[in-house]
């Protein structure tokens, strides 16, 4: 096999990974525009959800091509060298595994690899029970409860919380998943 192919190949995984990171930033940057510029929390067209899937696609597109291109590149020029060059194996082994710890850290920087917290509890089942809002006090504050709020803005209910779950609510959490 030519040393181009076998550096394609060698970087597929963190080309995958980094044009998947890419295309999600550039997701992100375009349905922030669209949010400020367009319709902000208005309903918006149904045409943005194609144009963001579209932005989406060519972006990770874009960015792979422009990755493989220098991985093919990088092989071109190592195929007169007799034995494959040991660093860049590993530069594609570190490459894949800093991707992957970043994202991991990323999701659990977001709260998604991490158990809900009490205000992500309290949000679920005032939610759940079909109140508009929900909030806790401050940590700091020293009480645990839980208030959900009216669809104008009212306190419609505020109930102590134990194990992160308010106690008015825990024979109905089942159902929310705690």
């Amino acid at each position: 096999m030519k040393r181009r192919y076998l550096y394609v190949l060698l970087f597929s995984v963190p080309i995958v990974l980094a044009s998947a990171i890419v295309a999600f930033a550039v997701f992100g940057a375009a349905a922030g525009i669209l949010w400020l510029f367009l319709a902000g929390d208005n309903p918006w067209p149904p045409a943005a959800d194609a144009l963001l899937g579209a932005v989406f696609i060519l972006a990770f597109a874009a960015s792979a091509l422009t990755f493989t291109s220098w991985a093919y590149a990088v092989g071109r020029q190592e195929e007169a060298s007799a034995a494959l060059n040991a660093r860049h194996a590993w530069a594609a082994v570190g490459a894949t595994a800093l991707l992957l710890l970043a994202i991991i850290a990323y999701e659990s920087h977001v709260g998604n690899l991490a158990p809900p917290t009490a205000e992500m509890r309290c949000a679920d089942v005032c939610q759940a029970e079909g109140f508009a809002g929900s909030g806790t006090p401050p940590r700091t504050a020293g009480a645990v409860t839980c208030t959900c709020f009216d669809p104008q803005g009212r306190e419609a209910v505020t109930v102590p919380m134990e194990n992160g779950v308010p106690r008015h609510f825990q024979e109905r959490t089942r159902d929310v998943g705690y």
